[in-house]
């Protein structure tokens, strides 16, 4: 017996559940493309339509307009060739196998057919897959619109589509990192938004950055590794240059080999490498911009390399790393050691020197080597925007690809930010898949029986509402003596009695929220210090007296400690902490989101193992739970995914009406329409204002729409061809003529001139023969006379 469930599985044609035991649908042994057309809905229906076709490498599937993707962690043959990509740009949602490039094709389509701005979420866990299916969108999506231009167009726009594919190679060696649960985990939220013209193509773009974990540049969990560039970096470079920068292996610097992983044999460091060099060519970096970079991440890793000792202070003892750095960064030496080994504070306009600890030093050099990181981060961003940036005189399509949701075996202030996030994009899922479409239907008079669902909003309330987690943590961030203790005990004292909120039962440095995906406990320490990201002042001068120009301009225009930017509280005006600015980033997204037309993708992990042919079950049913998946199924099988208003939607399908006896009311012309369409009624409801459609009928309608378009068209280039035709017929018939005419008087006339020779011939024979004659005559007379 295949054993594959512990709680539902499947024997050839039965589906045995704890509570009863009926017969499978022989149409779903195999698995079906749309789970909305499953006639069993459950976890376990769910999950094995799933496994059937993980197992057949078919790792996307319907939900309605919705795709589920099940990471394959190795390459399909043939799934993402061009020839593949071609094949979808020309049908319909549906008419093919699932696939990502549908739900772009779809998206694409819909800036015409909607006349708004869309968008693409793409959710999941880390590992699940996010960032390579953005990747495949933005490919699809660059190739799709080169094909609705002529040559001399496709040569002029090339160029910023290309930057924009190139721009991932870079984003994702400076932002991405192996951890836990994925070997490619990208370490920021991006938003990648596509300016389209009214042409069809992308003439530019933008990307927007969400909450770097600049943590990462310093320290690392054990199993993890730092940035992908770093070792990029050793790995690429050549022995000139490794010497110029004074960089040997991984294994000697502290910022890399503290986790015990410097390697990932499913990395290339040395092609990830080549192909950020290539990809910053593309994007029009120069070459001294290039070399400015990696000679500063070369100054972060022997920047970590500076070791401190006690005595009297933190001091340093061995100096070779402190030079190196120094040298690489264009920094004194002797005041870099000085601003790592002691505070400088500037009272009643003295300068007081406070030596440091050796805790405080090591913070010191840490919070330097992030700051760099940062900074340089920031740097690049602006760069390639400015390389990518264009008109946005139509509309645009955004691709969503933020950090997946993570529950560590300790989860600091990060994760807590991370999962914050995708609480929003879960409330903002709900929203439209469940809450907006079911109100809808209510207003519209619809007959409907709702479906229920678990809502988010309590815990989103506990996180972000007022005197939440984040007001909280936000409010202790600016008071000088709060510590994490303090905090806790606030967050204790608050929040106790929400159901939301887990406060340990011993005394731990922990607290815990139930979000969405499960409960996750998260470390208090270190949330102040992070929340504040603080940046001594000497710190920030000595940065600016750096010899060379690109440190200088990367911490120009940085506010110090004691004069940022302010927001404006009450009476009182306080440094926008870093919580504060994520979520107000958070809101500007969600927006955006808001006002565009969402897709979406769901990205699933099959194993935690990060292994091919491997379904974990476990795994599986928990994010399929969380997601809200099984409700996302009954309400794509029995709502109506597609509303347009009357007058809309006879616009869009008068065509199909050419034939028909229509009432004169726009209602009853809608009414007609969808009689003939859809004679079953099944598919369809009117409401009071729109016509309510399943996604399916409207597929159906969209394709005979076409098929209309199309027949029309043909008439019409049939009778223009015709007209052309009879067009150069004439003028080619004109010019017969004109040729006939002139040919006929051509002839004519060298007949004329050869009977006219010939008259002449024979009047000058005749006259000749007549004066002979008379010559004679005269000259017969004469003699006679003699």
């Amino acid at each position: 017996m295949d054993s594959f469930f512990p709680e539902v599985f499947t024997y050839k044609q039965s589906t045995i559940t704890n509570q009863k035991v009926t017969a499978m649908h022989p149409l779903h042994e195999e698995g079906v493309d749309d789970m909305a057309s499953l006639a069993e809905l459950h976890g376990g229906s769910i999950m094995y339509n799933l496994f059937q076709r993980y197992k057949r490498n078919q790792i996307y599937t319907y939900i309605g307009s919705i795709i589920a993707s099940v990471n394959p962690y190795q390459p399909i043959a043939g799934l993402y060739e061009r020839a593949t990509m071609e094949e979808y740009s020309r049908c319909h949602l549906g008419e093919l196998p699932p696939h990502i490039f549908a739900i772009a094709n779809e998206c694409y389509r819909c800036l015409w057919k909607r006349h708004d701005n869309q968008c693409v979420l793409i959710s999941g866990e880390s590992g699940a897959g996010k960032t390579e299916s953005t990747k495949l969108i933005l490919k699809f999506l660059s190739v799709i619109s080169q094909q609705t231009l002529d040559l001399g167009l496709q040569e002029k726009t090339s160029s910023v589509e290309q930057a924009i594919l190139q721009s991932s190679p870079i984003m994702e060696a400076f932002g991405n990192a192996k951890t836990v649960y994925n070997n490619n985990s990208s370490r920021f939220g991006k938003f990648v938004q596509l300016n389209i013209c009214q042409q069809g193509n992308i003439q530019g773009g933008r990307i927007v950055d969400y909450l770097l974990e600049k943590n990462r540049v310093v320290r690392q969990n054990p199993g993890e590794r730092n940035y992908h560039i770093f070792y990029a970096l050793l790995a690429g470079l050549d022995q000139g240059e490794r010497e110029e920068f004074y960089l040997s292996l991984p294994e000697n610097y502290h910022y890399l080999n503290q986790s015990g992983c410097t390697e990932d044999k499913t990395i290339s460091d040395q092609e990830s490498f080549r192909q950020v060099i290539t990809a910053m060519e593309v994007m029009q970096f120069s070459k001294e911009e290039v070399r400015e970079v990696l000679r500063l991440l070369a100054g972060i890793l022997h920047l970590g390399n500076i070791e401190f000792i006690t005595a009297g202070g933190a001091q340093i003892p061995f100096k070779t790393a402190l030079g190196r750095s120094a040298d690489l960064l264009g920094l004194d030496p002797t005041q870099l050691t000085d601003a790592l080994t002691q505070r400088s504070m500037i009272l009643r306009g003295e300068e007081i020197l406070t030596p440091l600890s050796v805790q405080q030093a090591v913070d010191s050099r840490d919070s330097l080597a992030m700051a760099l990181y940062a900074r340089c981060f920031e740097w690049v961003i602006k760069k390639i925007n400015s390389r990518i940036k264009g008109k946005d005189d139509f509309k645009s399509i955004g691709i969503l690809d933020i950090f997946g949701f993570e529950n560590f075996e300790v989860n600091h202030f990060e994760q807590f930010n991370i999962n914050y996030a995708n609480e929003k994009l879960q409330e903002y899922f709900n929203k439209h898949i469940f809450s907006l479409e079911q109100l809808e239907y209510s207003r519209e008079g619809l007959v409907w029986e709702d479906i229920d669902w678990i809502d988010n909003g309590e815990c989103l309330d506990l996180i972000e509402k007022k005197l939440g987690l984040l007001a909280l943590i936000n409010e202790e961030s600016h008071f000088p003596q709060a510590t994490d203790s303090t905090l806790l005990e606030k967050l204790h004292s608050q929040h106790a009695n929400n159901h939301f909120y887990v406060k340990p039962r011993v005394a731990v440095n922990n607290f815990g929220v139930k979000h969405y995906a499960g409960e996750v406990q998260y470390d208090v320490r270190g949330i102040l210090e992070k929340n504040r990201d603080t940046f001594r002042d000497d710190l920030l001068n000595l940065l600016r007296e750096s010899r060379f120009d690109f440190i200088y301009d990367l911490f120009e225009h940085v506010s110090s400690r004691n004069n940022q930017d302010t927001l404006k509280c009450g009476s009182k005006h306080r440094r926008p902490t870093v919580s504060s600015q994520f979520k107000d980033s958070l809101h500007s997204l969600m927006a955006t989101l808001s006002s565009s037309n969402p897709f979406f993708v769901r990205c699933i992990k099959p194993n935690t193992q990060k292994m091919p042919d491997q379904f974990d079950q476990v795994v599986v049913l928990n994010q399929l739970r969380y997601s809200g998946m099984l409700e996302t199924v009954r309400i794509r099988k029995a709502g109506y995914a597609v509303r347009r208003p009357f007058q809309d939607f006879y616009k869009r399908y008068k065509v199909l009406m050419r034939n028909l006896a229509l009432p004169d009311d726009i209602r009853g012309k809608c009414t007609v329409l969808l009689q003939v369409y859809d004679a079953s009624n099944s598919e369809w409801q009117l409401g009071k204002t729109k016509v309510f459609l399943r996604e399916s009928l409207e597929q159906k309608l969209e394709k005979r729409r076409e098929e209309e378009i199309d027949r029309a068209a043909m008439v019409i280039r049939a009778h223009i061809l015709g007209y052309l035709a009879r067009k150069q017929y004439r003028k080619v018939l004109c010019g017969v003529v004109t040729i006939q005419k002139n040919y006929r008087a051509f002839l004519a006339r060298k007949k004329f001139l050869h009977l006219k020779k010939a008259a002449i011939v024979f009047q000058k024979q005749l006259r000749g023969q007549l004066a002979r004659r008379v010559y004679r005559q005269l000259l017969a007379e004469k003699r006679e006379l003699e």
